[in-house]
């Protein structure tokens, strides 16, 4: 079990039985003492003690039962001599009335059938008339004494007995002091919503997706009713005395055909579960007043436990709350604001406007009125598309679960022509809504030969195929008013790749950049997902209106509040918001940033990102002042591509132990990115052997003077962009490279190879290439562009060879020196050993 909450219903029926003297605990938690039939002291450290307490509690202050008619680990007779029933209420003569068996909350349905016959043999032993089993919320009451030993179903009830009466046909009440259901705590609500799952998935029977689909329709069921029915009335979505699994099935599908028929949109499909598991999820859920969670609690609640089941499993529809959180502080929604997500998935932007508004409403207004303003907006304002329908019916169950809003959340592609959505839905219109966040679907192509309207795009005319990302833009600036502003979350690639240029100019010919917001790689590991991504903060522009310079608010955030794993980490994003503020309010480059942050938070001229990359890390305070120092120098210059006559990407081959080598194949050493030695240049200890085609060594084997790059690959501790020089390599096969490595054939009439081999390194450990790299997957990789770009400092000929032969000379002594080191050790190691085992 999860820590014990205050707010659980564990803790506070602890607290009435200490209140009233009929249980005590130890100053620190470690024992209980139950005051009843006879003094009973046991430790309390066990989940299941928590149970035992809270339901002594109960029997005794809500049943009625005298303490001292109930016994705690009674041994029960004709059964092993170690079996106890772990409670035992008595009637009046002192005769075995009611058993019952506690179990930890959490626990399997097999454990929890366990549990049954585990009571039922204590209490047909015993004799006794009743019997309970309780895990937790999740309770279940027998008639024993009335059937036969093996029943049960049919002697399933509702709820035990209140002192020794008669047993009730319902036990929940809408409205009744007693009857009516518990409010729990976070931790017991995602405990049931678990239960819940893992009852519905049937260890791997359903597919986790359809498992979450279907526990989503019956916590539609659970809600409606707790909503529908009146006070005074019995609650439908609960076991009465003697029913059946069908007789449930039957009133739960009743409560989800009348939804059907309210929002057949969403609500398509027919519940898909057999009788028996429905029946066991209302048996997990029964007891829950979901409606009476405060918001936070259960949002939270909600929100955990779909993001348990979404990582790595459909971490697409679901972005981290951190995210969100900033991406609408950034917007600042107000309550007059329309407001759509077209790629909603669970609902996370929309559910975080709705709560900002609702608590500036709450903080703002009295009680009454702040309800029925923030219930107008949750229903008015908020509009979500979601293509995938289950995903659709989880974002409406996210949003009800909050109260509200979830009437203008559909099922659609979101890239058809408007017209189509509007049909669906009036509320969807091209230039409608204020304000748009979304985390629009990474990577999936749109081809021209499966959708027909990828050539009423501008990004699509002309093209057999593009890019969901590329069209999203498009299609959320359609949906926005002139002046309207949108937060996305974009890949780097279009930020930074030269072949996405377009993409960047039409974002400058239809908007104002406000802000851009470069996102750490681990920002979606955590859910599946593993490509670098950016946040985009834009305004539509006015229809007359006209392009102008303007300042542009760039930041990195390196940290976002928690780790690739998921653990809790700082958190820079709160840092960026106050500076963005500041921003908003001077409207001026000119920012004072706080100590730490200098080159993680600055502002820019729209003027130097038009027609290039747009991604803060191409302008950082450290990148530019390198770039500086180049420009400035009074040398002459050369770009990097003239210093070079070509540039031959790698190939890795094939395995060397395969069972029949192609014709036209040869064995060659292959160098690989772990050749690559930062402090020196090469470390050929451990080469490859691939089988290369022959006609390719020609141009791919290496020889002196050449320089290779790494391109791709990389990691935190060596970022690619790695440099080397070919020197002394094996004679005995051709030494070639792999695909991740590029081959530079230096020019050397205009530069020096080892020159330049030295200058690209000092630009390599100045971090220069850490500035031009992409990471769209899990791989980085070298801008080849920029760095065919970079400007190289030229000194005259004689200066070149003297920097360039130094340098390398230096290399050649310190490992030198090095292997000498080691000889040294190696010799004492030896001379140790001898003197100590002679």
């Amino acid at each position: 079990m999860a820590k014990d909450n205050h707010n659980s219903i564990f803790t506070k029926n602890r607290q009435r039985g200490i209140d009233k003297g009929i249980i005590s605990v130890s100053n620190d938690d470690s024992k209980i003492t139950y005051h009843c039939k006879r003094d009973y002291s046991t430790s309390f450290k066990n989940p299941e003690e928590k149970v035992r307490a809270s339901y002594f509690c109960e029997l005794v202050l809500d049943y009625n039962y005298p303490a001292n008619n109930i016994d705690i680990e009674v041994t029960v007779p004709r059964r092993k001599p170690e079996d106890r029933a772990d409670i035992v209420v008595y009637d009046e003569e002192r005769t075995e009335y009611l058993v019952i068996e506690c179990k930890k909350d959490g626990i399997t349905d097999a454990e929890f059938k366990q549990a049954i016959e585990q009571a039922f043999g204590n209490a047909n032993s015993l004799r006794a008339k009743f019997a309970s089993v309780v895990a937790g919320i999740t309770r279940t009451a027998f008639d024993v004494a009335g059937f036969k030993p093996s029943e049960r179903d049919k002697n399933v009830i509702s709820d035990i007995p209140k002192k020794y009466g008669k047993t009730p046909k319902y036990k929940f009440i809408k409205g009744d002091r007693n009857k009516d259901l518990k409010e729990v705590s976070k931790e017991e609500l995602i405990r049931a919503l678990e239960k819940s799952h893992d009852t519905v998935w049937q260890g791997g029977k359903l597919a986790p997706t359809t498992a979450f689909d279907e526990v989503s329709k019956l916590l539609f069921c659970k809600l409606r009713d707790e909503k529908t029915t009146k006070k005074s009335d019995t609650y439908s979505f609960q076991i009465g005395t003697h029913e059946s699994a069908d007789e449930i099935y039957k009133r739960i599908n009743a409560i989800y055909q009348e939804a059907k028929k309210e929002d057949a949109e969403v609500f398509r499909e027919d519940i898909r579960l057999e009788p028996k598991v429905v029946y066991n999820v209302v048996e997990h859920l029964q007891e829950l007043a979901i409606s009476k969670i405060d918001l936070d609690t259960k949002g939270i609640a909600f929100e955990r436990f779909m993001e348990d089941f979404f990582k790595g499993k459909m971490g697409q529809f679901f972005t981290p709350r951190e995210i969100i959180t900033f991406c609408v502080e950034m917007m600042n929604p107000e309550r007059s604001d329309l407001v759509i997500d077209p790629a909603c998935g669970s609902g996370g932007f929309l559910l975080n406007v709705m709560d900002r508004v609702r608590k500036y409403l709450e903080q703002n207004h009295d009680e009454g009125e702040a309800k029925d303003l923030w219930h107008k907006f949750a229903m008015n304002n908020l509009y979500g598309i979601e293509i995938n329908d289950q995903i659709a019916r989880v974002c409406k169950m996210n949003m009800i679960i909050h109260d509200d809003g979830h009437t203008n959340v559909i099922s659609t592609d979101s890239l058809k022509n408007v017209d189509e959505i509007t049909k669906q839905h009036k509320g969807f219109k091209k230039n409608q809504f204020d304000i748009l966040l979304t985390n629009p679907p990474f990577g999936a192509v749109i081809k021209s030969t499966e959708k027909d309207y990828l050539d009423k795009y501008e990004l699509g005319k002309g093209k057999k195929n593009q890019k969901t990302e590329i069209l999203f833009i498009e299609r959320c600036l359609d949906f926005l008013k002139p002046n309207g502003k949108m937060a996305i979350v974009l890949p780097d690639s279009i930020t930074i790749n030269s072949s996405l240029q377009k993409v960047r100019d039409y974002i400058f010919e239809q908007t104002q950049i406000l802000s851009i917001v470069s996102l750490p790689d681990i920002a979606f590991v955590h859910y599946g997902a593993n490509v670098k991504s950016s946040l985009l903060f834009l305004r539509r522009l006015g229809s007359k209106e006209t392009h102008r310079e303007y300042p542009v608010f760039m930041a990195l955030a390196e940290r976002i509040g928690y780790t690739a794993t998921g653990k809790k980490d700082d958190n820079d994003l709160p840092v960026i918001i106050k500076h963005y503020n500041k921003f908003l309010k001077q409207k001026t480059e000119r920012l004072k940033i706080a100590a730490g942050y200098e080159d993680k938070i600055f502002t820019i001229s729209s003027s130097e990102l038009r027609g290039r990359r747009i991604d803060p890390k191409g302008y950082t305070k450290k990148f530019r002042k390198i770039k500086s120092m180049i420009k400035q120098n009074n040398l002459p210059k050369i770009n990097l591509k003239d210093c070079i006559t070509k540039s031959i990407s790698g190939d890795w081959g094939l395995d060397p132990n395969i069972e029949k080598v192609p014709e036209g194949y040869e064995l060659c050493y292959v160098l690989r990115n772990t050749n690559f030695d930062n402090n020196f240049n090469l470390d050929l200890s451990d080469v490859a052997l691939r089988y290369i085609e022959s006609k390719k060594i020609q141009y791919l084997q290496l020889k002196k003077n050449e320089i290779l790059v790494e391109k791709s690959g990389g990691s935190p501790i060596q970022p690619v962009g790695r440099i080397a020089i070919i020197d002394d390599l094996p004679k005995d096969k051709p030494v070639i490279f792999s695909n991740f490595l590029q081959k530079l054939i230096v020019d050397t009439k205009k530069i020096d190879p080892l020159y330049l081999y030295c200058y690209l390194k000092t630009l390599y450990h100045r971090d220069y290439m850490g500035y031009i790299q992409n990471q769209t997957t899990g791989i980085k990789n070298l801008l080849l562009n920029e760095f065919y770009e970079i400007q190289v400092i030229k000194p005259d000929t004689k200066t070149q060879e003297k920097i360039g032969q130094q340098y390398y000379d230096d290399i050649l002594k310190v490992k030198k020196r090095i292997n000498e080191a080691y000889e040294t050790l190696k010799s004492s190691k030896q001379k140790t050993d001898n003197r100590i085992l002679k």
